[in-house]
């Protein structure tokens, strides 16, 4: 018998229902919120960690139409009694954030993030006593590269600090509480591999095993990362991760033995709604499927080391709107690890459904030694090995980034792959001709990015120019909406040689 029973969801990014709205209505799929199932008694805690207000076309909706309250309405339904804060929480301003934490009626626990105003209701930590006696205690924190990525007007109220500090001083306050267990919400994953211990990242966006290793935590609850991972340990500590989209939860017990337990559950394919949600399902589909533009073809997505190889349409038109919203002149882009892609009559959910990022604009002036370089980065997606091409690790584990993969459009290049790493691309070209080192040029890239995440430190380097502080998703709304029919090229920017 259990002592304590936790279930815990975290980068649910507003996935309530059983769809991903990518598809046609009624695709019913196990996933979604609304399909899981947390039974509770004195002794079950039910735990988010974040990133629970932004990433699909639902919460693009909700954001559009001004609906703050659904989200925190259906967490409500289902019992939450703690939540942390996600990066990607931050994405729609703190006004939206306060309304979603003022109708939630559960407790947020956020030790690194102080609002200035004193405005909304945040607690670095808590204790909670059980209805068997145990004195459990939790603090929730966030990465804090939320300051690199976040635009700057949504911050202007808040400060995020140094996790790991925020934590140890929780961890403090809850050992000096005398809490017979301490449970640690973390929007941040593993930095190192748990199997042989080897650093996945040079960067501190996340620093889970750091927390275990330095203070006394007994459950580490993680996100951010995706990766779907239960009943694992890192120097004592029990270490649970849920994927993204709510395909997976978890459930994690403390048994009668000292001893943890964790797994992955799945959600319900068959799901019952309030007449609200409902009604909410209903606004969304018919939204979703207004018609927006004309492409001269369809453009849908291939198998993702073919369009890596080859080229891809649908980013070739993401570059086709961010050259047209910036003037910039070159462009890049990637595409998530799912797309929809786009019916040559398109509708909203082509876009919402494509590109599902918050990501805004950046425009750079960068030389063209850096642009070659970030070419030359893009390229380590490719591992060669006895004359076959296959992806490389790097882009697989800890878990998929296809997204760290960046297509361009402004310049030609030929990258060859039979060639060591970092020296793959034999021709970069504009207008005919190859680029100098020491010319400059403006790049136009999303905001993610920019900020050198994925492994692209050249573009930290770079002047930063100016910034468009709109979401790309709803740029390319407005394109369509002013170009009613949009020509999609045949070729390709670049070319691979094996």
């Amino acid at each position: 018998m259990a002592r304590l029973t936790i279930y815990f969801t975290s980068d649910t990014h507003g996935y309530l229902y059983n769809t991903t709205f990518a598809g046609d209505r009624n695709t019913e799929k196990p996933m979604g919120l609304l399909g899981m199932t947390f039974p509770r008694d004195e002794n079950t805690l039910v735990i988010d960690g974040g990133d629970t207000l932004q990433g699909s076309p639902l919460t693009f909706y909700l954001k559009e139409r001004n609906i703050s309250d659904f989200v925190s309405e259906v967490m409500n339904e289902r019992g939450f009694q703690y939540v942390t804060l996600g990066n990607h929480d931050f994405n729609y301003g703190p006004e939206w954030l306060g309304t979603y934490l003022g109708n939630l009626k559960a407790t947020c626990l956020c030790a690194n993030v102080r609002d200035l105003e004193g405005r909304l209701p945040l607690k670095p930590c808590e204790v909670v006593t059980l209805g068997n006696g145990l004195r459990v205690g939790l603090f929730g924190i966030v990465t804090d590269w939320v300051n690199l990525w976040e635009k700057p007007e949504n911050l202007t109220t808040l400060r995020v600090t140094d996790p790991m500090e925020a934590a140890r001083s929780a961890v403090s306050e809850l050992q000096r509480e005398g809490c017979d267990v301490i449970v640690g919400i973390y929007h941040g994953g593993v930095e190192k591999d748990l199997e042989d211990g080897h650093l996945l990242s040079q960067t501190d966006e996340n620093i889970a095993c750091r927390l275990c290793e330095e203070l006394s935590i007994d459950l580490l609850l993680t996100g951010h990362q995706h990766i779907a991972m239960a009943d694992r340990q890192w120097h004592g500590t029990h270490l649970c991760q849920t994927p993204c989209n709510a395909l997976q939860y978890v459930k994690a017990e403390l048994l009668e033995d000292g001893t943890w337990h964790s797994e992955l559950l799945t959600p319900m394919a068959h799901q019952a709604w309030s007449e609200r949600e409902e009604q909410i399902r209903d606004e969304v589909e018919t939204w979703l499927d207004q018609p927006i533009g004309h492409l001269s073809r369809d453009i849908w997505p291939e198998d993702k080391l073919q369009m890596a190889l080859h080229g891809s349409p649908i980013a070739d038109f993401f570059n086709m709107v961010q050259l047209w919203a910036s003037g910039a002149d070159i462009s890049l882009t990637c595409l998530g690890n799912e797309v929809r892609g786009f019916s040559k009559h398109v509708t909203v959910r082509d876009v919402v459904a494509s590109y599902t990022y918050s990501n805004t604009l950046v425009i750079l002036e960068a030389t063209g030694k850096q642009i070659r370089e970030a070419i030359e980065q893009t390229a380590t997606y490719f591992a060669w090995e006895d004359g076959q091409v296959t992806i490389s690790e790097s882009f697989l584990k800890p878990k998929a980034a296809h997204f760290n993969y960046d297509y361009f459009a402004g310049v030609n290049y030929v990258v060859d792959l039979t060639r060591p790493e970092g020296h793959r691309v034999t021709s970069l070209t504009r207008d005919g001709r190859e680029l100098r080192d020491d010319e400059v040029f403006t790049v136009c890239l999303n905001n993610y990015r920019a900020t050198g995440a994925g492994e692209y430190p050249m573009w930290t380097e770079a002047k930063r120019v100016r910034e468009i502080q709109r979401e790309i998703s709803e740029l390319i709304l407005e394109y369509l909406k002013e170009h009613d029919f949009v020509e999609i090229p045949d070729a390709s920017p670049f070319r691979t040689v094996t």
